[in-house]
């Protein structure tokens, strides 16, 4: 007996298996916040993409090119005919997020999360042209706990249960991602697991925390911890929607940075707390407004956590710009000369400002810290007051002395003739 004809569905699926599409026609959510529009921008350059969509509730955040950007909720069952008429071959997920400011509602942003991811896997799982999903995850998936090891792997999972509502969320996502893998296998499912994005354009509560000038801590502990840069996070998504790798990736920065030193080289003063009171105060600046810190980031400030980079530069093929003390010292100096550009003083010159500290800690025979706490701190509004009065000074004496500025600069010149 001959054996069954393939259906015309398994010959295709044979041949995507084979030689994948090309991404041509991509879906992006969460356009209204920095990972999501910047992806977009980066695509809609890139004319090997015939079409780029972007959909957020939202409004779109900055101005777009050739990406057309439709306002609307992921929950809606609507999305699938949005996917279906579209006719876009990849989707590309990042509107996963955690509450970033005060007054977002975590039970909204949970629905987001969950129930608009099922919904809009469920759209992908039911059109006949999906062949690509891009997930954004979190590296908040491995939880943090004292028994982790140095360096989670992909394969690896949290050693102790997950106790904040965003980590939790990002599990569910996951668990909807690989099940749509499973009922799809002709659709390369991409999760990726970034660590805490930094960065200049990047608004979050972890770069309020890193960047308040008065950090508070736990007292005894100085976590290790992993970031990756804005543009390197946006650089990734981009990788993933330009190949083909059905899969899971740590996305980091190599390497690993201790909290007390990132908070030394962002001249940030840190106030160590006993971990009792750390809650009570963070709640309080919370609430003066000083202070923004989820408590997902409680046991991550403890005990920190690393992630093996060692598939996304191997398997992935994506290979970040900065390590992450290159991402960490660049915000770093970002943090230190803001009020600079952010204020009066815009003039102010960072490159100088950088060169001058280089050459602080560069001075053998005078301890640079000593010398940074002892040092008068620069105010351009002290030197403008102190020059307005030298000036109306220097006015009343030439006025009790009869004399003007004419009769001042003969002098200099006799002086000089002589």
């Amino acid at each position: 007996m001959n054996p069954p004809r393939p259906t015309s569905r398994s010959s295709r699926d044979d041949q995507l298996s084979v030689a994948p599409p090309r991404s041509k026609r991509v879906l992006i959510t969460g356009v209204g916040r920095f990972w999501g529009a910047n992806l977009a921008r980066q695509l809609e350059r890139d004319h090997s993409f015939d079409f780029v969509c972007g959909v957020d509730s939202r409004d779109p955040l900055g101005e777009f090119g050739r990406t057309e950007v439709v306002k609307g909720d992921i929950r809606n069952p609507a999305i699938s005919r949005l996917i279906n008429v579209t006719r876009v071959d990849t989707v590309v997920h990042t509107q996963v997020f955690g509450a970033n400011r005060p007054g977002e509602s975590t039970r909204l942003l949970h629905d987001m999360n969950v129930i608009g991811t099922m919904n809009l896997l469920a759209a992908c799982a039911a059109s006949p042209f999906v062949r690509k999903v891009v997930i954004r995850s979190s590296t908040a998936i491995y939880g943090a706990s004292p028994r982790d090891p140095a360096f989670f792997t992909e394969d690896m999972e949290a050693k102790s249960s997950l106790r904040d509502t965003f980590s939790r969320d990002i599990a569910e996502v996951e668990t909807y991602a690989r099940d749509f893998a499973e009922r799809a296998p002709h659709a390369a499912v991409t999760i990726l697991r970034f660590a805490n994005s930094i960065g200049e354009n990047v608004d979050t509560a972890f770069t309020k925390y890193l960047s308040s000038q008065v950090v508070p801590t736990h007292a005894g502990y100085n976590p290790r911890l992993q970031f990756i840069h804005d543009t390197d996070a946006v650089d990734a998504l981009a990788h993933a929607v330009r190949t083909w790798y059905p899969g899971t990736v740590n996305v980091a920065g190599p390497g690993a940075m201790t909290l007390s030193k990132f908070l030394k080289l962002a001249g940030r003063v840190q106030v160590p707390l006993i971990p009792p009171a750390l809650g009570p105060a963070l709640h309080m600046l919370e609430r003066a407004g000083v202070l923004y810190a989820q408590s997902r980031y409680d046991r991550a400030l403890k005990f920190g956590r690393g992630v093996s980079t060692d598939r996304m530069i191997n398997d992935f093929g994506f290979v970040p710009e900065y390590t992450t003390p290159e991402a960490a010292e660049k915000f770093a100096a970002y943090i230190r000369t803001r009020r600079y550009h952010e204020g009066n003083d815009v003039h102010l010159d960072r490159e100088l400002l950088d060169y001058v500290q280089k050459k602080m800690h560069q001075m053998p025979s005078l301890d640079a810290g000593l010398f940074g706490r002892i040092a008068p701190r620069f105010d351009a509004d002290s030197v403008a007051r102190a020059a307005d009065t030298f000036t109306a000074a220097s006015t009343r004496v030439r006025g009790d002395a009869g004399l003007d500025d004419e009769d001042l600069t003969a002098s200099y010149d006799d002086e000089s003739d002589s």
